[in-house]
C-alpha cells in the first residue's frame, strides 16, 4: 500500500484554485484492489455515473472543430482561465486535454493551468452554455505498468436553477466536483452495440468516472494510454474486449447482463491486471465478439443468457483478452 503523501492531488476552481488531498488509508486501499481487477465496493470510478449530458443533451462525444455530435451538441469556443487574452482552442495531447493559444498562438495550458477555462457549447445550433473546467487531477491507472489517467470535473448553470451548479454527469453525488471524466481521443463508442468506433479525427469522448468507457481507460486500455515499460497501446479489438467485458455483452448484441456494483475480479493476456486471491468462480474469457466461453454468469443463471456458449474448460486466456470471474463472497 502506498504512503499518504503518494495520493493523488485534486485540484479544483472555487473559483479560485483550490489543492485538497484525499483520505489516505481508504483511498490507497480503494486504489490498490482496484489495480487487481477487483470490485470492493462503489467509489466514484466504479459506478455511478454512465452518461455525460448538458441540459438533457447527450456531451458523451464533442468534435473539436465544431461539427455537431449526435444529439445537436457542437463546441463553438474555448474563453481562457481569468486574465488570459482570448484566441485560445481546445485541443487534446493523447488524451489529456489541452489549450493552444496565448499572444503568438504557440501557448499551451494543461492540467491545473485549465482551471476555470470555459468551453462553450451550442445546443441545437441555438443556446450556447458555459461549461467550466472546475477541476482536475490525475487518477492513478489499474494497469501495473500504466501512467495515471488524466480526469476533468465539468459543471455548467442548470437552465431551470441558474445559481445551481451542475456535472454534466449523471447521478447522486451533491458536489458536481466529485464527478469527472476522462477523455479518449480520436475514437468514439456506440453505448448500445457495446463497440468501439475508431479512427474518428478530430472527435473527443467525454467518458464520465463508473462508465464502462472509463474503467477501460483505467485499466490501461485508452486509444492513447501511456504505459512505464514503453509498451504500444492495446488495439481497437482489445479495446472492444473491454468493453465487451465490463458491460457483460456475453453474447456480443450489445445486451447487458449486469448492473453498477456487481463484484468482479479479472486479468488480461499481457499480464498487466492480474487476479488477486479473493478471485472466485471462472466466468467468462472475452474477445471483441463478446464471451468465447461461459461458466458462471456474474448476474443471471446461465440459462437465462440469450445464446449458446461453450464451457470454458478448453480454453485458456490465450483465447481472449480477458478471463473474468466473480468474487469470492462477493
Amino acid at each position: 500500500m502506498k504512503r499518504c503523501n503518494d495520493t493523488p492531488r485534486v485540484f479544483r476552481y472555487l473559483p479560485a484554485i483550490v489543492l485538497a488531498l484525499a483520505g489516505c488509508d481508504q483511498a490507497d486501499e480503494l486504489d490498490d484492489r482496484a489495480r487487481s481487477g477487483i470490485y470492493y465496493d462503489c467509489s466514484n470510478w466504479r459506478c455511478g455515473y454512465n452518461s455525460s449530458e448538458i441540459n438533457g443533451k447527450s456531451l458523451q462525444d464533442l468534435h473539436l472543430g465544431g461539427q455537431p455530435n449526435a444529439d445537436g451538441v457542437a463546441l463553438v469556443g474555448l474563453l481562457p482561465p481569468l486574465g488570459l487574452l482570448l484566441g485560445w482552442q481546445l485541443d487534446v495531447d493523447g488524451d489529456e486535454l489541452i489549450a493552444r493559444g496565448g499572444l503568438l498562438g504557440n501557448s499551451i495550458l494543461r492540467g491545473p493551468a485549465l482551471l476555470g477555462a470555459t468551453l462553450l457549447v451550442q445546443i441545437d445550433q441555438g443556446l450556447v452554455v458555459p461549461v467550466i473546467i472546475a477541476g482536475y487531477q490525475q487518477v492513478d491507472s489499474w494497469a501495473s505498468n500504466g501512467a495515471p489517467v488524466h480526469a476533468y470535473a465539468l459543471v455548467y448553470a442548470d437552465l431551470d436553477q441558474p445559481l445551481l451548479q451542475r456535472s454534466i454527469c449523471k447521478g447522486t453525488l451533491l458536489d458536481p466536483l466529485q464527478a469527472s471524466v476522462v477523455v479518449l481521443a480520436g475514437e468514439r463508442y456506440d453505448l448500445d452495440d457495446k463497440t468501439v468506433i475508431e479512427d474518428q479525427p478530430g472527435w473527443i469522448t467525454l467518458a464520465c468516472a463508473g462508465s464502462a468507457a472509463a474503467k477501460m481507460a483505467l485499466l490501461g486500455y485508452g486509444p492513447h494510454a501511456e504505459f512505464t515499460d514503453g509498451a504500444p497501446p492495446p488495439s481497437a479489438a482489445s479495446r472492444q474486449a473491454t468493453l465487451k467485458m465490463i458491460t457483460a455483452d456475453y453474447c456480443g448484441d450489445g445486451h447487458s447482463y449486469t448492473t453498477d456494483g456487481m463484484p468482479l475480479a479479472w486479468e488480461n493476456q499481457s499480464g498487466t491486471v492480474l487476479l488477486e486471491p479473493e478471485a472466485g468462480a471462472r466466468e467468462a474469457i472475452w474477445t471483441d465478439g463478446g464471451a468465447r466461453c461461459l461458466d458462471t454468469p456474474r448476474l443471471v443463471e446461465r440459462d437465462e443468457v440469450g445464446c449458446s456458449l461453450p464451457s470454458c474448460d478448453a480454453f485458456t486466456l490465450d483465447d481472449g483478452e480477458w478471463l473474468s470471474h466473480a468474487i469470492d463472497g462477493g
